[in-house]
């Protein structure tokens, strides 16, 4: 991370988001067959590619206080899968929802979330947060990431810096991911406990 970093803040933030993070329409406009080795692996390069130090202290805070939980349940491969899982359902769910957009992936944001679906997924909501009690653990995960979103709205248009797909359908898309695959991983890991 701390080679990105580096390296990042020797080229410039925008040149290297541009130059190795993953644009769906760029992918769309035919990237994954010009240069399929770059096109694949831009989801996971842009992970490591920060938007800013907030974003990384921010994300990395978030990924040390979960992340430790999730791998205790389904080890360091359970984790590195739904941390990959998430950079790329992401990726995906940008090529979806937003395939002409122009704006470069960067930062650990779909991960993060992968990571955070996973946790609450594996161990439910903590009790400080009151949301959707007596619901599904599906149906609370939803309600907070819609508050998230509300708030992340709000950020985006007091700074003048919304971009759709990456504020919130990049993070969506690695929240799925966690969710999705935290109890087929635990199931897994522990298969002949």
């Amino acid at each position: 991370m701390f080679a990105a970093l580096f390296l990042a803040a020797a080229v410039g933030l925008d040149l290297a988001a541009i130059g190795f993070g993953f644009i769906p329409a760029e992918f769309v406009g035919g990237g994954w067959s010009n240069d399929p080795l770059r096109s694949w692996a831009s989801p996971l390069m842009s992970a490591f590619i920060p938007r800013d130090v907030l974003s990384v202290v921010f994300d990395l805070v978030f990924l040390l206080i979960a992340g430790r939980f999730v791998e205790k349940a389904i080890r360091p491969a359970g984790l590195a899968i739904v941390l990959i899982a998430g950079i790329y359902l992401g990726a995906a769910l940008r090529l979806i929802l937003t395939p002409a957009s122009a704006i470069p992936s960067a930062g650990l944001d779909p991960a993060m979330f992968a990571v955070i679906g996973a946790y609450f997924m594996l161990y439910g909501l903590p009790a400080a947060l009151p949301v959707g009690r007596g619901q599904t653990r599906q149906v609370q995960i939803a309600m907070l990431a819609g508050i998230w979103f509300g708030i992340q709205a709000v950020f985006a248009l007091v700074a003048q810096n919304f971009e759709m797909s990456v504020t919130f359908v990049e993070p969506l898309g690695g929240l799925l991911a966690g969710v999705l695959l935290a109890r087929p991983l635990l199931r897994w890991q522990f298969r002949r406990a």
